[in-house]
């Protein structure tokens, strides 16, 4: 049996545009010249035309890919996606947060242990191992 996953575009849609403004505001208004730091990159001009429009592009189409997969995700654990029993609404609480924490334990963290392992990043800081 396949599971029947109703996905909320609109919700999903809304979800794209928070987490572009959030990025917005975490990384731009907030913590721009400590991750510039962090980076090794604070004497890099910020890119212009062109270059600014591919790099929104692509941060767009992450924020997408994120959301609805994310949301795709959320369907799957529902257990009436499988027909099996109807979805009670104080579970949802539980089901958000078991998505979030699988999600982000399989695919997120390996990514930044890879960082870790690879680039030479230190855990917490976003910084290579000298400190920089």
């Amino acid at each position: 049996m396949e599971p029947v996953i109703a996905l909320n575009y609109m919700a999903i849609a809304v979800c794209v545009i928070l987490g572009m403004a959030r990025g917005f505001i975490w990384f731009e208004l907030l913590f721009s010249k400590a991750w510039a730091r962090h980076m090794g990159m604070e004497d890099v001009a910020e890119p212009e035309g062109a270059a600014m429009a591919k790099s929104m592009t692509i941060f767009f189409v992450s924020n997408v890919l994120i959301v609805y997969v994310l949301a795709h995700t959320l369907g799957v654990w529902r257990a009436s996606a499988w027909g099996l029993s109807p979805d009670m609404s104080a579970l949802s609480l539980s089901l958000a947060l078991y998505t979030a924490g699988f999600t982000w334990l399989g695919f997120f963290l390996p990514l930044q242990m890879n960082r870790v392992a690879w680039e030479m990043k230190n855990v917490g800081a976003g910084c290579d191992q000298r400190g920089f």
